[in-house]
C-alpha cells in the first residue's frame, strides 16, 4: 500500500467522521450558526471527496476485470450518480438547510439525490478505474451516508409532519 493512497483515505475518513459528527449534533437538536464553522466544515468535506478522487487514481490494487464491462457500468453508475448530485445542489441552489420542503425538480421524485448521487459515485467511478481498495471503502462511506439520511428525514419528520409523510410516500429513497 502505498504512502500516498493512505494519505489520501485518511483525509477521506476524517472529512466522513466530521461531517458524521456534525449531521449527529444537528438531529440532537444543535444548530451550527456560526459562519467560520461552516465554511470550515465546507473546506474539510471538500477535502475529503478531493482526496477520495485521489485513492481512486492511487489506489494499488486493480480489478481482473475486463474494461469493456468495467468501465462502460462504473462511468454509467458513476455519472448517474453525479447528474443526480448537481441535480439536486442546482434545485436547492447550494448546500444550506431550507425553510420550506422542496419537493420540485429531481426532488419530486427522488427524496434525496444527493446521497444516493454520492452513494453511486462512490461505487461506480472506482469500478471505472478498476480500483478495489476504493470501491471497498464504500463499506465505510455508505453506511454513513444512509445513517445521514436517517437523521435528515427524522428531522423532516418533526419539521413538516404529515406533509412529508406524504411526500415520503410518493418519492423513493
Amino acid at each position: 500500500m502505498t504512502p500516498y493512497f493512505l494519505i489520501a483515505f485518511m483525509v477521506c475518513l476524517f472529512a466522513y467522521i466530521c461531517h458524521t459528527v456534525t449531521h449527529f449534533f444537528e438531529y440532537k437538536g444543535h444548530k451550527f450558526k456560526s459562519r467560520i464553522y461552516e465554511n470550515f466544515l465546507t473546506i474539510i468535506i471538500f477535502a475529503g471527496y478531493i482526496a477520495w478522487v485521489f485513492m481512486i487514481f492511487l489506489d494499488p490494487i486493480k480489478m481482473d476485470l475486463p474494461d469493456y464491462i468495467a468501465k462502460p457500468l462504473g462511468l454509467l453508475v458513476g455519472l448517474t450518480g453525479l447528474v443526480l448530485f448537481v441535480l439536486s445542489a442546482k434545485v436547492k441552489k447550494g448546500f444550506h438547510e431550507l425553510d420550506h420542503l422542496v419537493t420540485e425538480g429531481i426532488y419530486s421524485k427522488i427524496r434525496n439525490p444527493m446521497y444516493l448521487g454520492i452513494t453511486l459515485m462512490h461505487v461506480g467511478f472506482p469500478l471505472a478505474a478498476k480500483s478495489i481498495l476504493t470501491l471497498l471503502s464504500a463499506i465505510i462511506w455508505v453506511p454513513l451516508i444512509l445513517m445521514w439520511k436517517y437523521w435528515e428525514e427524522q428531522d423532516l419528520e418533526k419539521k413538516f409532519g404529515k406533509e412529508y409523510s406524504e411526500y415520503k410516500n410518493r418519492t423513493f429513497f
